[in-house]
């Protein structure tokens, strides 16, 4: 699908801001799912053309009725779809006769009911690939555009009110009943939403092109969405840089994480789930900020509205009660912010604003005589946003309802006095004040948690990491690469043996102990002659993935005796293998064992994984993993944040290893699979050992298994 400038233009125009809006299937009650959008768009004062359907009436809710969309006048931006599953597709030529850029198809009975619906959802999908008009849905509510009054929707949380609050937040989301949801909540918080959009399943558009184009967008600063599966995942990823480079922050629930889950969100949208470490992987690497669910989504959504920052982890905590400070102190301490005690000079400004048995340590123990004095609280408030240490403040009030609204006053002019992010815990009370203060733009939360949840999610957005830039080699041999595994092709294998294996990482400059193949025990016993002892010896087959499961590695070798006599029992091992031979290989030198690994995600393609080595990596589950490629820089990072990677670093007393090497041959891995993407599925290099600093590392056991259709390159 064309995604270039142009198209994202033609969707922000004609399907969020559209001037003329057509319903085919219009009811005249307004009650009925098929009459709903045009008394939305009515007692919402959308100021465009409403165009209504029904060849049976001559109007539909006071307004002219056409009886089909090609007898109407004029220009139309956007069409609603209100006929079923098995009328859609005719109703959708009948667009693209009349020229309409942009649909939106109600109806289910799609690729979430099965076969039949699947066959009808291919039928919509081929229609706009022909034509090139987009199509949001089908098996969806639609999409509310607070600016234009843009409400072509038939749900029911519109059913009360004539106005829509407005604001920067853009929402997209694959659950209907869960976005619309999630959109009066905020709204009732006093955070407005802009723009909501329901894909549903997705036929053509996809969520990853909508939150593109409210990228775009000049009145959009959050990007939310709901995610039940990504269905384009190199076009998700450009939409998380775009989003990226213009600092629009994008918070994520994305569901599916369990194997019932999964299942789940098949059956609901006929999706697939993906996998969920790759996402989370993704996420992280692109600055999405995934959040566990419905109460962190608002959480969140609300602190990021206010479009501030945090410039580090500090809090500076201003309680009523020493014991609410302390808690919301080990709440963000379990969050990873910090709660730092103010020096000496700071301490004492601030023990002149606040009662003497008070504590301007931090957490800073205001007492409750700020009930009776808000005057106090302002100015500890400017003490504090003064504080050079602090990145964000904290007030944790309890049932302050007498005098509260000073304290709200107080609270609200201290917000507008700083660009420091500045949120309120108010335990306990009527609500009243909280929404008083959400109602002016400062969040307010019930509890400390949350509200720290919240702050440390802007934080972790804060310390970002950039994003991965590409990695640059002038040694790499594509060809060769492509050329080991076009004859293991040519063989009709799509498993490289042990020494195919090596010669295709060897080709992209990753560290490998020499090894050479012995078709018999004396054969091995010369090569091992030429090699420096001591050696292994290991059955070399493509059909043998897991050697030392059949006890056909033998390692440490010290004489041609001995090898002679492993290389017989490595073959009697494997005798059931119709390829087997003999690897002989020097011995590495010792080091950090760790594993490198690639897999081909069906979503998002190839990822690398590291982590700890042998058998330690399933047994610890201490791996991370990346989309390929990344530069050396950003596989450091990922190498820093296992849990294992102190052990690199000289942990208590022990060597500092050649950590820069090991992420050079990440970042060589990741260019590989990304190069090889159609060809390579897997990549094992398990373990490769990380010698003292300097001396680089060393890969002893690689398994590359291949696609089974190939790139096509030979």
């Amino acid at each position: 699908m064309n995604e270039s400038s142009s198209d994202a233009r033609v969707l922000l125009e004609h399907l969020l801001r559209p001037r003329s809006i057509a319903l085919i299937g219009a009811s005249d009650d307004p009650v009925k799912l098929t009459g709903r959008p045009i008394e939305y768009l009515k007692r919402f004062g959308y100021q465009g053309r409403i165009l209504p359907i029904n060849p049976n009436r001559e109007t539909v809710q006071g307004i002219p009725a056409y009886s089909s969309i090609g007898a109407i006048e004029g220009p139309v931006d956007l069409a609603l779809l209100g006929v079923s599953a098995e009328r859609t597709a005719d109703a959708l030529r009948e667009c693209v006769a009349k020229g309409v850029p942009v649909a939106i198809a109600y109806a289910s009975g799609f690729a979430e009911t099965g076969e039949r619906g699947a066959a009808l959802q291919a039928e919509l999908a081929e229609i706009c690939r022909e034509s090139g008009i987009r199509l949001l849905g089908p098996n969806c509510l639609g999409l509310v555009a607070a600016r234009d009054a843009v409400t072509v929707t038939f749900s029911s949380s519109l059913d009360e009110g004539d106005t829509l609050p407005s604001g920067p937040i853009g929402f997209v989301s694959q659950s209907g009943a869960f976005g619309t949801s999630i959109t009066s909540r905020l709204r009732d918080g006093g955070v407005g939403v802009g723009y909501y959009v329901n894909t549903g399943n997705e036929a053509d558009l996809d969520a990853a092109e909508l939150l593109s184009v409210l990228t775009a967008a000049d009145d959009v600063s959050v990007l939310l969405c709901y995610l039940e599966g990504v269905r384009d995942g190199r076009r998700f990823v450009d939409m998380a840089r775009a989003a990226f480079a213009a600092d629009k922050p994008v918070v994520a629930v994305k569901v599916g994480s369990s194997a019932a889950g999964a299942r789940a969100v098949s059956s609901h949208t006929g999706s697939m789930a993906g996998e969920d470490a790759v996402f989370d992987a993704v996420a992280r690497q692109f600055g999405i900020l995934r959040v566990p669910g419905v109460e962190a989504m608002l959480d969140t959504a609300q602190l990021l509205a206010t479009g501030r920052r945090m410039a580090g982890p500090n809090l500076t905590v201003l309680s009523i009660s020493g014991g609410a400070g302390v808690l919301t102190t080990d709440a963000a301490e379990s969050a990873g912010l910090a709660v730092a005690a103010w020096d000496a000079h700071w301490q004492a400004r601030m023990a002149q604003v606040i009662p003497p048995f008070g504590s301007p340590v931090n957490p800073i123990d205001l007492t409750a005589s700020l009930i009776s004095k808000p005057d106090m609280l302002a100015r500890a408030l400017d003490v504090a946003v003064e504080h050079p240490g602090t990145d964000a403040l904290v007030v944790v009030l309890t049932n302050v309802e007498r005098g509260s609204d000073a304290v709200v006053s107080a609270l609200r002019d201290a917000a507008s006095r700083t660009d420091k992010p500045l949120v309120v815990v108010w335990i306990g009370g009527s609500g009243r004040p909280a929404r008083a203060l959400a109602d002016a733009g400062v969040p307010t939360y019930r509890d400390p948690h949350r509200a720290v949840a919240a702050l440390s999610a802007l934080a972790e957005y804060g310390a970002r990491p950039p994003l991965p830039g590409a990695p640059e080699f002038d040694d790499v041999d594509t060809a060769a690469a492509l050329d080991v595994i076009a004859k293991a092709r040519a063989s009709g294998r799509i498993r490289l043996d042990e020494l195919e294996a090596t010669k295709v990482l060897a080709a992209y400059g990753i560290p490998m102990a020499p090894a050479y193949a012995a078709a018999t025990p004396d054969e091995a016993a010369l090569i091992a002659q030429r090699l420096m002892f001591p050696v292994a010896v290991k059955v070399l087959s493509a059909d043998i993935g897991h050697k030392s499961d059949l006890d056909a590695v033998k390692l440490g070798l010290p004489n041609s005796e001995s090898v002679a006599s492993a290389a017989h029992e490595v073959l009697a091992a494997a005798a059931g293998a119709s390829d087997a031979r003999v690897l002989v290989q020097q011995m590495a030198r010792p080091g950090q064992e760790l594993a490198l690994g690639v897999t081909n995600d069906p979503v998002f393609g190839p990822t690398v994984l590291v982590g700890s080595g042998g058998v330690l990596i399933e047994l610890l589950d201490d791996r991370a993993l990346a989309l390929a490629p990344l530069d050396p820089a950003t596989a450091d990072a990922l190498i820093g944040g296992l849990r294992g990677a102190r052990l690199l670093d000289g942990y208590r007393g022990g060597a500092r290893r050649d950590r820069g090497a090991l992420a050079e041959a990440m970042s060589r891995l990741s260019l590989l699979a990304a190069d090889l993407a159609d060809d390579i599925a897997e990549i094992d290099i398990n373990p490769i050992f990380v010698h003292s600093e300097g001396a680089g590392v060393t890969g002893v056991d690689a398994l590359i298994t291949l696609t089974e259709k190939g790139g096509g390159h030979r």
